[in-house]
């Protein structure tokens, strides 16, 4: 198995991990968990999966923040929610365990097998179901963003969606979007740098980009909110820059402009908005905005993929791991 591998598995990874969530998520008491606010914490991509979950529970009218478990560290960190959620994939993120450690409120957790360090600390414990990653978060990525997504239903937040079409939506996007990819590979493959641009739920989009765009093709990027782009951040635009961009409200408008500043532009978006010069669109299902990341974010680990190989990159493990973030099980 392989970074390829992995992208394709999807489908059938989120209709297996759905089976194992649903389950163990009807059979548990959330009760202690419908109190205000809610902090859900996690690190790297187990953060990022937490961003559409606050957001679709805010809908529907309830406080709820996605916060950096490091966040829990700093003083006052367990003053910040009445509950709180902690996610790690492993369940052996360091910094997760040791926030969670100091919150005496109800503690849930989440994590891909329901075991680990991470879910001893735990009032109640979620398997996410999913199958393993070669190296990089993938099918753990889109499974966690499913995961959370069910439990903020759970919890209060309202989705007009039928589960079991999602394996299918994931499969379309990913033949769908390879060339819209393959084109914008093209575009990017001698720069030297990356920005990833969305707001409310494609934040989470672009953080995830943005790292994959790091641990895959090792090319420096960042993620930034559409609005805060348009403070100033936007200046680096022009020919040589690239963005890729996540949403269908002001990114359409703001695809548009970087085009026409002679930057390279990936789109990806509901909205009908064509391909132009300097600007490739993926358009992907119209789905409630809290599951649109699970969409969102398949173009672009095509993306780097196609930019990994024409670099001679494997994408197959990290060079600098470091061995504080993670806890030994004995």
């Amino acid at each position: 198995m392989g970074y390829l591998e992995d992208i394709l598995g999807q489908p059938q990874n989120l209709a297996r991990s759905h089976e194992t969530f649903t389950q163990a998520l009807h059979a548990t008491d959330l009760s202690a968990f419908r109190t205000e606010p809610l902090v859900i914490a996690g690190m790297g991509s187990s953060y990022f999966a937490a961003i559409p979950a606050v957001y679709a529970l805010r809908a529907a009218g309830r406080a709820a923040f996605a916060l950096s478990a490091t966040e829990l560290l700093e003083p006052g960190g367990n003053l910040l929610g009445k509950a709180y959620v902690g996610m790690s994939q492993s369940g052996k993120s360091a910094e997760t365990v040791e926030g969670l450690s100091r919150i005496s409120v109800a503690r849930l957790v989440l994590t891909n097998t329901g075991a680990g360090p991470l879910s001893e600390l735990a009032d109640v414990t979620l398997p996410i179901g999913s199958a393993e990653d070669t190296a990089i978060a993938v099918l753990t990525y889109t499974a966690t963003l499913a995961a959370t997504t069910m439990l903020a239903c759970s919890l209060g937040a309202s989705l007009d969606f039928d589960w079991g079409r999602l394996p299918g939506l994931v499969a379309g996007v990913l033949e769908d979007g390879t060339s819209a990819a393959d084109e914008a590979a093209e575009r990017f493959d001698e720069m030297e740098t990356l920005d990833f641009v969305g707001r409310g739920c494609s934040l989470a989009s672009a953080a995830e980009g943005a790292l994959l765009a790091r641990e895959v093709v090792r090319l420096p990027a960042a993620y930034l909110d559409t609005f805060q782009y348009l403070h100033g951040p936007l200046e680096v635009a022009e020919p040589g820059r690239g963005c890729v961009l996540f949403g269908s409200g002001r990114e359409t408008r703001l695809a548009g402009d970087l085009a026409s500043y002679g930057a390279s532009v990936l789109l990806i978006t509901k909205a009908s908005v064509p391909s132009t010069q300097n600007l490739s669109v993926v358009r992907i299902p119209d789905v409630p905005d809290a599951l649109a990341p699970i969409l969102e974010i398949l173009p672009v680990q095509l993306l780097t993929l196609r930019m990994a190989g024409s670099r001679n990159l494997a994408a197959d493990g990290f060079r600098h791991e470091q061995e504080d973030t993670k806890l030994e099980v004995r």
